[in-house]
């Protein structure tokens, strides 16, 4: 991914750096619960601007990589520099997933090519890989096709099998 010019191992669309982000995020926001209450904008404005820097920066550094806030030019003080990171960053990941969306749902043009142009592996590949749906649409399939998308007996037969699991783990552990 590429903010602000600079190129970074990281991808929204590998999955165990969406993790990391992700498990970032809650750290930084349990730090910001805990810690926060020390720094108010009314009681020491520039100690609150230097926190939310700083909280700002070890996120970047643990998605991105260590020295990451760096490389972009965040020095710990200056928060509108880090709003103007934080951007960045969401419309870089905004347009990996765009790119991303534009392959998996091709536009109108390309929707037009002929049946003669799609070679059988194409249509094949195409009918593997659904598209995802929106609540409106999952609950139209079930309408439609009750034994094809039946989510809540899925979901019920996972309910129950968690049960049998943690019944199975409490026996072991009692025995």
């Amino acid at each position: 991914m590429i903010i602000n010019g600079i190129e970074f191992d990281f991808s929204t669309l590998n999955a165990n750096d969406v993790d990391r982000m992700l498990a970032a995020q809650t750290r930084q926001q349990e730090r910001a619960r805990t810690e926060g209450s020390r720094y108010t904008p009314e009681s020491d404005y520039p100690a609150w601007l230097r926190f939310q820097c700083r909280i700002f920066m070890d996120y970047l550094d643990e998605v991105l990589g260590e020295g990451a806030s760096e490389k972009l030019g965040l020095d710990g003080s200056n928060f509108n520099a880090c709003l103007t990171v934080s951007k960045a960053f969401a419309e870089a990941m905004a347009a990996e997933k765009a790119s991303a969306s534009a392959l998996i749902h091709p536009t109108e043009e390309r929707a037009q090519v002929s049946a003669a142009q799609v070679s059988a592996a194409q249509v094949s590949a195409a009918q593997a890989i659904p598209a995802p749906m929106n609540r409106e649409q999952r609950r139209a399939a079930v309408k439609t096709h009750p034994a094809v998308v039946d989510f809540r007996a899925q979901e019920a037969a996972k309910a129950a099998r968690r049960a049998q699991l943690k019944a199975e783990l409490e026996a072991l552990d009692n025995a």
